[in-house]
């Protein structure tokens, strides 16, 4: 097989975003949930998540029970997601 059509076990930054957006959608997630949740080691986790909020597609609160940071999608990061899984359901399903 031609090495440039290999699958690798890997995922890229978009798909990582992807799944941090879509993880945090629905309720608010801690940063150290969202690391074993998608096994990403601190420091990627954490520029992923900069890069995010950055772009106003995700938005950081205090829990209420213990005053950690949280973290929930954004209506603009719902959006994002939802376009992102059209464009991959027209074109591999």
């Amino acid at each position: 097989m031609d090495p440039k059509f290999e699958t690798s076990p890997r995922r890229n930054k978009y798909e990582l975003w992807v799944e941090i957006l879509d993880l945090c959608t629905d309720k608010e997630i801690h940063l150290s949930q969202i690391m074993r949740d998608l096994r990403l080691r601190t420091g990627k986790c954490k520029e992923y998540l900069l890069f995010l909020l950055q772009k106003d597609l995700l938005s950081i609160k205090r829990d209420q029970s213990d005053q950690r940071i949280v973290y929930l999608t954004t209506s603009k990061g719902k959006k994002a997601v939802q376009q992102f899984m059209q464009v991959l359901s027209k074109y591999f399903h």
